[in-house]
């Protein structure tokens, strides 16, 4: 009788690489009308070309703007590039920076 080959169990590091991944980061906070041409430069140096969306949210409030950071999936070192970001921009935001964090739903069309 023969045995099969042993079978390799993932190591746990490998099962939270890959969670990891599929992770998708939000985080809003507000920047002073006065002070977003600053920002906006402070948040392209830190970013770093690394893929990290800027968002705005369209409510005409004129003293200050909601800006959303995302995080997408497959961005290598997530919490160092937020790590960078928040650091340059924590002279801007005002109030703490709301951090939120998604994984797509099973049979939504996303890789699991």
């Amino acid at each position: 009788m023969t045995s099969s080959p042993p079978t390799r169990t993932a190591h746990p590091a490998d099962r939270s690489t890959a969670a990891a991944a599929s992770i998708e980061l939000y985080v809003y906070y507000k920047v002073h009308a006065d002070q977003l041409a600053a920002a906006q430069a402070a948040f392209e140096q830190a970013r770093e070309g690394r893929p990290v969306r800027l968002l705005q949210r369209q409510d005409n409030d004129p003293v200050f703007s909601t800006w959303m950071e995302i995080y997408g999936p497959g961005l290598p070192d997530p919490a160092a590039a937020e790590h960078d970001i928040a650091a340059a921009l924590s002279a801007f935001a005002q109030g703490p920076r709301h951090r939120e964090a998604f994984r797509a739903v099973a049979g939504s069309g996303e890789a699991r």
